[in-house]
């Protein structure tokens, strides 16, 4: 068995064309190949992942079972064109289940951009590789997800800042049907009376507090509502993160504030494991 996958573009598309078939007739039913190296693992372009798995399409339920329930990156690879994708999850098998749906991926591909999901309907699963480059807590994810990406440099990443869509382009399609619903959108004579409100205060119309300042206690106590810390316990491990603000929390959990208040209101583990809860540092 071949111990060690070379990243670099040419000598990796080499190595899993010419030892797909032996690999796969080596192992049985259980086609994935586990590999560990932790000293090469930082080491620039040789990053050795710690599981492969040589054939995304039958190794789709082990793919399942081995990350259910776990954090961190991983990296699809064309075997047809050697080019590749670097993307992280907080919940991999939720995420890999996303990518084993081809109706998820054809109301992607048809609403923006996604070279990724278009080369996996076009070449098939059986013409990819799929690698757990590295396992690791939610609040790392953005950051190696990041190294990696800019070691690498993965082909079918649009965006090259992790956890970010700057970059990404619209298709035409998708900016029409934007256009269309925000052309027929009708406004509540709530939302209206709203807007004017708003409007009249950009004009510099005097309200009840125009030309007023709030006091310092009061902009603090305002300052201690909107930014109540938030702390997030993992009940499988104990362990416990805290946050300066939802909003802090949401992005380290990878959500909207708005789901992370529903959870938070309604006492519920988020993924079976994280519960959140205002932080109250009692002295």
């Amino acid at each position: 068995m071949v111990r060690n996958i070379i990243n670099k573009k040419k000598e990796f598309r080499t190595f899993y064309l010419r030892n797909k078939s032996s690999i796969a007739g080596s192992q049985g039913v259980n086609h994935s190949v586990t590999m560990f190296s932790k000293n090469k693992l930082d080491s620039g372009f040789n990053i050795v992942p710690v599981t492969s798995y040589t054939n995304a399409n039958t190794d789709k339920s082990i793919i399942y079972a081995n990350n259910k329930g776990k954090s961190g990156i991983y990296r699809w690879n064309n075997l047809i064109t050697g080019k590749s994708y670097i993307g992280s999850s907080i919940n991999l098998t939720g995420r890999f289940s996303n990518y084993y749906s081809a109706a998820y991926l054809n109301k992607r591909v048809e609403k923006g951009s996604s070279i990724i999901y278009s080369s996996i309907l076009k070449y098939g699963y059986c013409n990819f590789s799929l690698d757990i480059i590295e396992y690791c807590e939610p609040n790392l994810l953005i950051s190696r997800e990041q190294y990696y990406i800019d070691c690498l440099k993965p082909e079918y990443n649009i965006l090259t800042t992790a956890g970010s869509r700057l970059g990404s382009i619209q298709s035409q399609e998708t900016k029409q049907y934007i256009s269309k619903v925000l052309t027929n959108r009708v406004f509540s004579n709530q939302s209206r009376d709203k807007m004017k409100i708003a409007a009249k205060h950009r004009l510099g119309d005097k309200t009840s507090f125009f030309g007023k300042t709030h006091s310092i206690a009061t902009k603090n106590k305002i300052s201690l509502t909107k930014y109540v810390p938030i702390k997030v316990t993992n009940v499988k491990t104990n362990n416990i993160t805290i946050f300066p603000s939802n909003i802090e929390a949401a992005k380290y959990l990878r959500l909207g504030e708005s789901t992370l208040r529903k959870y938070k209101k309604q006492v519920k583990l988020l993924l079976g494991k994280f519960l959140i809860t205002n932080y109250i540092n009692k002295p």
